[in-house]
């Protein structure tokens, strides 16, 4: 995916209001975060709260900096009881929560979600608090095991030889669900080897190269395909109150901060992969 030189990229994040348009709510001072975005609000896929899906949406990113604009349409105030830092767990745990609504009723549910980074961790959040039953995660190494252990996952499970027989003892049987929060090649085959007829798979993970499954083995096991992209002012919301209401289990997402004069060999490095599901930044540092 390419973006045009000069774009300040970063669209998870929270900040102070310096200055505020006209006829507006908003005022200098105010601590907000916000959708990294901007749309009409009145079109119909505004008033479904899809705005990604507007004619006029735009992005509105720009966290990698000391200053960006936002739409006070989607800015929403932190509470005092919430920092910058969980101002940018936000839109995360929005992203998770849109996908994770599309899969109700949960109770009961025998869920794995593969992948632990910022997208899996928060589908695992949203499964526990809105009923799944036994929870697996899979990932690649045992890195994330207290992290996702935190979050609400039951159980911890590495790739590897008899991973499906592993799983269905640690479930109890074959997952209901599988969520896909990782997005890399591969992921969605595997997803569909491990369900059980009938089963719902949910891909999260927004793989951007072509990836290829078994239609012949998704046929005979009926498995629904979802897919869901990024959230709408409610699930903003929903994230947001959480977090005031005393959830603290996000937080552990948080691996390190660093300046945006470290931002550049950061990028370079986790060219080779990352320990941690976030890294922030802090432009103030």
């Amino acid at each position: 995916m390419d973006v045009p030189a000069g774009t300040v990229l970063g669209h998870e994040y929270a900040g102070e209001v310096v200055e505020a348009g006209q006829d507006g709510w908003l005022r200098a001072g105010d601590r907000v975060t916000a959708l990294p975005l901007s749309a009409c609000g009145h079109c119909p896929a505004c008033l479904a709260g899809q705005p990604l899906h507007c004619p006029a949406f735009r992005p509105m990113a720009g966290g990698f900096g000391q200053y960006t604009l936002v739409d006070q349409r989607f800015a929403m105030r932190l509470p005092d009881s919430l920092s910058f830092a969980d101002g940018a767990l936000v839109e995360p745990l929005a992203a998770a929560l849109r996908g994770i609504r599309k899969l109700e009723p949960l109770a009961g549910a025998r869920v794995a979600v593969i992948g632990a980074g910022a997208i899996g961790a928060s589908a695992i959040f949203w499964l526990r608090r809105l009923g799944a039953g036994r929870l697996a995660s899979i990932t690649r190494s045992r890195r994330a095991e207290a992290l996702v252990a935190e979050m609400g996952a039951d159980a911890l499970l590495t790739t590897g030889d008899d991973l499906p027989s592993r799983l269905a003892a640690v479930l109890g049987g074959p997952p209901d669900i599988v969520v896909e929060g990782a997005g890399a090649p591969g992921l969605l085959q595997q997803a569909l080897d491990l369900i059980r007829p009938g089963g719902s798979i949910l891909s999260l993970g927004g793989c951007t190269t072509p990836d290829p499954i078994l239609p012949a083995l998704a046929m005979w096991k009926e498995a629904r395909f979802l897919f869901s992209v990024a959230y709408g002012t409610s699930e903003f919301q929903q994230a947001l109150a959480t977090l005031e209401a005393g959830a603290t289990a996000p937080r552990g997402m948080i691996g390190e901060t660093i300046s945006l004069s470290e931002l550049p060999s950061r990028f370079e490095a986790l060219r080779h992969g990352s320990h941690a599901a976030k890294i922030m930044v802090d432009p103030q540092r």
